[in-house]
Parts: structure tokens; sequence; C-alpha cells
């Protein structure tokens, strides 16, 4: 039996209408330069909301963005609902109870570390040679087993700006190094900060990053943003424009 073609429009208004008022998912995260960026008392910036502006939001996905968080606040916000998507994921986060993540990754790079540009240690070849520094460590992730078994002591960072924190440690000789699952985030650093560092790639296995939703989000709003982001982020055209992602002006507050 075929419907009238006046109760076909009329669905399929009805439908439109609920998609143009679905609510904008709430975006963030903890700061992870230059992916993420800011401060608690702002909407996050950085190359990911940029990318996501340019290349989502204009298919009809509608965003909010969130201040920027820590990474337990961002976690518990996604198992409470009050943060939809968390922006920067990676390893272990996949299995988060209360948590669903994409179903693609928007960037692999290798796990560095930042030195003072007078530390003798010039290269890692082995993480063995990390035996008795003292490094910083973002709080909430677990520490891997081959740098647990590399003889070296940790310092969990709390905050959102844990980045920025972790460095000026560095910079001050209070720690020996700082610990970033990726390249990107310490010579952004580096360069937007003018710090006198030294950034050495760890004989590790690439990390994949990847974004978390919340499973109490709209189920439908999620697979919306999923499959416009997934098509967005597949190939090397958000790596392109994260590697001529601009630095000049944006250096963190102290």
């Amino acid at each position: 039996m075929f419907r009238p073609l006046s109760s076909c429009i009329v669905v399929l208004l009805a439908a439109a209408c609920a998609s143009l008022a679905a609510a904008p998912l709430r975006v963030g995260g903890f700061v992870v330069a230059p992916l993420v960026l800011g401060d608690r008392d702002r909407p996050i910036r950085g190359a990911l909301r940029d990318y996501l502006e340019r290349e989502v939001v204009p298919a009809g996905v509608p965003l909010r963005w969130m201040p920027a968080m820590s990474v337990h606040e961002a976690v518990g916000g996604l198992r409470n609902g009050s943060l939809d998507v968390m922006l920067v994921a990676s390893g272990d986060a996949l299995r988060e109870p209360g948590t669903r993540a994409s179903t693609w990754t928007y960037l692999h790079s290798q796990p560095h570390l930042a030195l003072r540009d007078d530390a003798p240690l010039r290269a890692v070849r082995s993480l063995d040679q990390l035996a008795g520094l003292e490094i910083a460590w973002i709080a909430g992730p677990a520490i891997s087993g081959g740098l647990l078994r590399s003889g070296a002591r940790w310092r969990r960072i709390e905050g959102a700006n844990w980045q920025v924190h972790a460095l000026r440690l560095v910079q001050t000789g209070a720690i020996d190094a700082a610990y970033f699952e990726n390249g990107y985030s310490p010579r952004y650093y580096v360069q937007t900060m003018g710090l006198p560092m030294r950034v050495l790639r760890l004989p590790m296995p690439p990390r994949s990053f990847f974004m978390l939703y919340s499973a109490k989000a709209d189920r439908d709003t999620i697979a919306r943003f999923d499959r416009v982001a997934g098509a967005a982020f597949a190939g090397r055209r958000f790596r392109d424009f994260l590697e001529k992602y601009p630095t000049e002006g944006m250096a963190p507050r102290p």
C-alpha cells in the first residue's frame, strides 16, 4: 500500500526538522598541542577544532566547543553524559567504560621525550637509557610495560594544561624530561615558547589517535558525526593540514 504524497512530505519535513533541531555535540578534552589548545575559562581551540569546523560542521553536524579539562574530567564527562566527544584518545582508552571509540583514527605518531638542551642524552636507541631519569607523564593513561621496565622514575602531572606544566618543570631542572605520545606537541611548544630543549624520538611503536564518544550521547547524531568525520580524516589530508598548522601568535599562556 502506498502512502499519499502529502503524508510522505509531512514525514520528510518532520525528519528534517528533527535533524535541524538536534542539539550540538559537546566536544572537548584535555590539551594536546597543537591538536587541542586552550584553558579552563574559554572554549578549546587548535588544529582539530579548525579542521572539524572546515570539514565537518558545514556538512550539517553542529558542534559546541567546551573548555579544556583534565584527562579525568574529560573521561568522567563522557561517562556521565556531560561531554559527547573527547577529541584525543589512544591505546587503552578503547576500553574505557561508558564510552565508544570512533570507527577511524586520524593520526599515527611515535612517542617522544623533551629534555633540556644541555642534557647529556642525545639520542634514545634503547629504553634502558632512561634508567634513573625523572620523567613527567600525564595522569590518567597507564604507563606501558616497556617504559616501566626502563628504570625511569615517573611523575604524574594533573590538570588541563599538563603539557605546559611538564615542560616548565623540565625547563627549571626540577625533572629530567617530559614524555609525549606524539612528536607534534613538544615541537610545537619548543617553537612557540622558545624553549632551549631537545626533542628525541623513542624506540617504540607508533601510537594511533582516535576520538571517544559518550555512550549516553544521541546515537543518531554520533553516527552522523562518525560518518562525516571519518570521511574527512581519511587519507593524508589531516596530516598534511597538521604539518602546516600555524604556530605564530599561538603561544600558550605561561
